[in-house]
């Protein structure tokens, strides 16, 4: 919100800086955004009487106009309609440049000399009026400067307002946030208002419908305005405030907004039908058109304002068409009601429009003060746009406000804060920020907060106003006493630490992506009829028809962000994203959740370096990211195992992933080409991860154990051996492993040979074997027992044979 420091003078004495209030404002909640000087523009701007006028002789709409600057006579030739001799007028000087970035210079304008510039409103960021020069007060004397004889020195502050305070969305709300602060009084403006004869219940009625949607509707009326530009002092404010002036009787509508907080609507009396107010509810299929000149087809959720035959406003948002002051608009029937937030919310944003109305009471309006506000609009329009207030107010009210009544401990708060305060002091915070307060027993006070502060409901929010008044700098640092946790760890919380912690070791990137996926994901990655992954549990509101299921994989997701980044030219990539699918499952209201690891890469591998060559990325670099993961988290031994992984991967550069017993832990391998396609990524290879996070919470070892290290030394062995093309490497290792038992420290595969005196179905794999004990030094005989005894058990159960040098 924005607003002029002066307005707030008018309602509470402020001593202090622009900047030490602006602080001030900062550290109790209303955030300062921005403090800007108003009124230093105009320095170098004075008044000027016009002495003579005459018609210029080359231009039809020109004059030429002689004016006293108080120190001298000055030409001008200017082409505004309102000149008068005798006028005094704003004038610039040569060399003055204006807001706009205007800069006065003296020249020649068909043949006249014009020596200075005569200023309209909005050439000196006052208003938005370009109608004609500005016409200055005519006790002004010729040289005084504009800015301090209007007073237009300010300083304008911005502040942002949290959704909770609503009470602060006005000049005076913030003018009591102030007076709180600093001790001072608050001053309302004085309201009186001279009624004519005529009886508003004679004139019209109001009816309430909901009036849930509508607990409180008042109206007042006046007869024979007379619409014209509101003053300037008027169309200054609303400019500051960042509202456009249009006339009078809706410039003051806005003014008391403004200075209120309370929302008003100016109708036409005279274009109501029957000449009365109906507060209900839209009908489907209704179509109203709004003062911004949209049509608008409402539905049940959107409350109306009503005369006795069609809607003539939306609630709380936006008047219509049907009933706006106009140029021949006489009588006035003026509107302050109270909304329900959440109905005018939910119209507001089904509509797509917001404005200052809706902003406010979509968070919460003073109830109490729709008559006060009534009575200051009226008394305003009275007074600019002439006319007649009628007697009376018609005010439907059905359930009076009625404040709640709040416990608050002296002790408590005490405790709350870490302060030393008396009730008294807590009691005096209080009561400056307009809540009643009672004192009781012990150190208990019953407190009603009024009715403009909506968000105190509780005693935690009033010690929150005792924090902000006491300042939250005063308040000493002190750490509440911690006792551990008797529960464990949630299992899944540490295990995706641990992931996340190895995949960034790893050179990878976290990412996450949309829940919410297209059910067209499961036809891209070419899952079968009766796939799990087509299990999907449908949105019963889906924003569109890509993010109307929620996801059964995380693939989709990952596939579309390398998409992304190829799209910003990003090709080597290392993604990963920990998360959760969900499977439907027909017999329970609730699907199936299940945790999943999932990562990508693409691209090079290792860049062109002076000391390597590139190298793009392949399957055993997946492969290598999967082991260095689960040993990482405690599972040593693995085994990868082909044929046996889901349809978008391409079935020869893809494996399974198991544990000795069996267990299956997820899948690793390069995406099939088709499914490539499908997502359009333009690229040959991509790798994929998929782990099951269930599995991996059970199997993961919770820690790593210290084993010391041993003392004796290792014999190394080599061996090679020729295999069937089809027989896996991990099915020797295996076979190593498990013959040489304790004494094989570490089983390496160092080199794959194909060809030459070997047949083409055939293949050589060479292996290096560290053995080693812990208890002793091993001879040579021992291990060459043990070895020998390997080379027996690998070709009785693989057929295979020693490779001959």
């Amino acid at each position: 919100m924005r607003v002029s420091l002066n307005w707030l003078k008018e309602y509470v004495d402020i001593e202090r800086s622009p900047q030490d209030l602006a602080d001030l404002l900062t550290m109790a909640g209303l955030e300062v955004e921005a403090l800007e000087p108003l009124g230093e523009s105009l320095q170098g701007i004075v008044a000027g009487r016009i002495t003579s006028i005459r018609r210029h002789a080359d231009a039809d709409r020109l004059y030429v106009c002689q004016m006293d600057t108080g120190k001298g006579a000055l030409q001008v030739v200017c082409g505004a309609p309102n000149l008068e001799i005798g006028a005094i007028v704003p004038m610039a000087l040569p060399g003055r440049q204006l807001p706009g970035g205007v800069t006065v210079l003296e020249s020649d304008i068909r043949g006249e000399r014009s020596e200075c510039m005569l200023l309209a409103e909005d050439e000196m960021g006052l208003t938005e009026d370009h109608s004609g020069v500005m016409i200055l007060p005519s006790h002004l004397a010729p040289g005084s400067p504009v800015a301090n004889a209007l007073s237009l020195e300010d300083w304008g502050l911005d502040i942002a307002l949290t959704p909770n305070r609503p009470d602060c969305a006005s000049v005076i709300g913030i003018a009591r946030e102030i007076a709180a602060l600093t001790g001072q009084r608050l001053r309302r403006p004085e309201i009186t208002i001279k009624e004519g004869a005529a009886s508003i219940r004679d004139l019209t009625s109001v009816t309430l419908e909901d009036p849930k949607g509508c607990p409180r509707y008042a109206a007042g009326m006046i007869l024979g305005v007379t619409l014209s530009p509101s003053p300037f002092w008027l169309r200054y404010r609303l400019h500051v405030s960042g509202v456009r002036s249009i006339n009078n009787v809706v410039d003051v509508s806005n003014y008391v907004l403004l200075e209120m907080g309370q929302p008003l609507h100016a109708f036409d009396y005279d274009r109501l039908k029957e000449n009365r107010i109906v507060v209900r509810r839209a009908k489907g299929g209704d179509r109203f058109t709004t003062l911004d000149g949209k049509t608008h087809e409402l539905n049940e959720e959107n409350l109306m304002i009503c005369d006795g035959q069609r809607p003539v406003a939306l609630a709380g948002v936006m008047g219509g068409l049907n009933s706006e002051i106009f140029a021949g608009s006489r009588n006035v029937l003026i509107e302050s009601a109270i909304f329900d937030p959440v109905t005018i919310r939910r119209g507001s944003k089904r509509l797509g429009l917001s404005t200052e109305a809706s902003y406010r009471f979509e968070r919460g309006v003073d109830i109490e003060g729709a008559l006060p506000a009534l009575q200051r609009v009226l008394m305003l329009m009275g007074q600019l746009a002439g006319g007649e207030i009628v007697r009376g107010i018609i005010d439907e009210y059905p359930r009076p406000y009625k404040a709640p009544v709040i416990n608050l401990r002296a002790e408590k708060t005490n405790r709350f804060l870490g302060t030393s305060l008396t009730r008294d002091a807590i009691s005096n915070y209080l009561e400056a920020l307009e809540m009643d307060v009672e004192t009781a027993e012990d150190d208990l006070l019953r407190v009603r907060p009024p009715a403009f502060r909506v968000d105190v409901t509780r005693d935690w929010d009033l010690m929150e106003e005792v924090a902000r008044l006491e300042g939250f700098e005063k308040i000493p640092v002190t750490f509440p006493p911690i006792r551990p946790s008797e529960e464990a760890d949630i299992p899944e919380l540490v295990l995706g630490d641990k992931i996340r912690e190895i995949m960034v070791g790893l050179g990878f990137t976290e990412i996450i992506t949309y829940s919410f996926i297209s059910p067209e994901s499961a036809d891209f990655l070419g899952a079968g009829g009766k796939s799990p992954l087509r299990s999907f549990v449908r949105l019963l509101n889906p924003l569109t028809t890509e993010q109307s299921v929620m996801r059964t994989s995380l693939i989709p997701g990952i596939l579309a962000t390398v998409k992304t980044n190829f799209s910003y030219g990003e090709k080597d990539l290392k993604l990963f994203e920990w998360g959760r699918i969900f499977i439907h499952r027909e017999t329970d209201e609730l699907p199936h959740e299940s945790l999943i690891l999932s990562a990508v890469m693409t691209g090079m591998f290792n860049r062109k370096e002076w000391y390597r060559e590139e190298r793009r990325t392949d399957f055993y670099d997946v492969k290598g990211v999967v082991t260095a993961l689960l040993k990482a988290l405690g599972l040593q031994r693995l085994q990868f195992k082909m044929g046996d992984t889901p349809p978008w991967y391409q079935a020869d550069a893809s494996s399974a992933v198991c544990l000795p017993d069996g267990t299956l832990l997820g899948a690793v391998g390069q995406v099939s080409r088709e499914v490539l396609w499908r997502f359009d990524l333009e690229t040959e290879e991509a790798f994929l991860v998929e782990l099951d996070g269930r599995v991996l919470i059970e199997k993961a070892l919770p820690g790593k154990k210290f084993e010391p290290l041993t003392r004796f030394p290792a014999g190394l062995r080599d061996i090679s051996m020729v295999v069937d093309r089809p027989i896996e490497s991990d099915r020797i290792k295996e076979i190593i492993e498990r013959e040489g038992g304790d004494l094989v420290e570490s089983v390496i595969l160092f080199d794959l040979y194909e060809g030459g005196k070997i047949g083409p179905s055939e293949k050589a794999l060479a292996f290096r074997i560290c053995y080693r004990s812990k208890e002793g030094t091993l001879d040579g005989k021992e291990i060459n027992q043990r070895h020998e005894a390997i080379i027996r058990q690998i070709g009785k159960e693989t057929g295979g044979r020693l490779r001959e040098s």
